[in-house]
């Protein structure tokens, strides 16, 4: 191993550390109601877009390295399979900790059960959404714990779905990153007026080293339900 990979290695080691630490404040700053909730929630997802932006430098340095051997002139290069195992069809991510209060996390979860429910019985998607067997903000799980979990879901998911539903600093734009770095197929549906961060508007346009990702806005639970009726599963195509 060279240099170089060990400095990738590092800086990758490095974005894994960030994403836990950013995760891990979003579940401090949930308990808190001070004046200190914004900055934490604000680290928190300044942390996470750090971590997602070092594991893309690392990814498009691997993709753009050549192999300095090189198949030999009179055989094809080796077919290498894809090894990812895939066990959800969507990761649904919408905020939870950082939803003002509980009634209106009881509310907001009551409608994203309704789009999980459109995506199992118009796409015949097995979804994974962190909030299914949370059904009030009392119920989440430790902030490291949940932070595992829904990592290593997203790792094993074929698409991602974001629901923004207010201007909110959350963690579900750390996890909407970190899909971008596993190449994961992305929509992002938000209320008017919200402006997502940057690497994830028109993501798709940066270049190949990017997924497909579609941006939409929403007033209403029910023109998310409506378009994955109409649309089903070419709503990700």
């Amino acid at each position: 191993m060279d240099d170089r990979d060990g400095f990738q290695g590092f800086l990758t080691f490095l974005g894994a550390g960030l994403n836990a630490t950013a995760s891990i404040i979003v579940g401090l700053a949930a308990g808190k109601s001070d004046d200190n909730r914004p900055f934490l929630l604000f680290s928190a997802v300044f942390l996470g877009i750090l971590g997602v932006t070092l594991f893309v430098m690392v990814m498009r340095n691997r993709r753009s390295r050549p192999d300095p051997a090189g198949p030999p002139a009179d055989e094809p290069p080796p077919v290498i399979a894809d090894t990812k195992q895939i066990t959800y069809d969507v990761f649904l991510s919408s905020p939870m900790a950082s939803l003002s209060s509980n009634e209106d996390y009881v509310s907001h979860r009551r409608g994203i059960l309704r789009i999980m429910e459109a995506l199992e019985r118009d796409c015949r998607f097995k979804v994974y959404y962190a909030g299914e067997r949370r059904p009030t903000r009392d119920s989440f799980e430790r902030p490291d714990v949940g932070a595992h979990r829904d990592s290593a879901a997203l790792r094993e998911s074929a698409r991602f779905l974001l629901v923004m539903p207010e201007d909110l600093v959350s963690s579900s734009y750390v996890e909407a990153g970190y899909a971008l770095a596993l190449g994961i197929p992305s929509v992002y549906y938000h209320q008017a007026g919200i402006r997502l961060p940057f690497m994830l508007r028109q993501a798709a346009q940066y270049g190949p080293d990017f997924p497909r990702c579609k941006e939409y806005e929403f007033q209403q639970m029910d023109d998310i339900v409506r378009d994955i009726e109409e649309n089903g599963t070419s709503l990700f195509g």
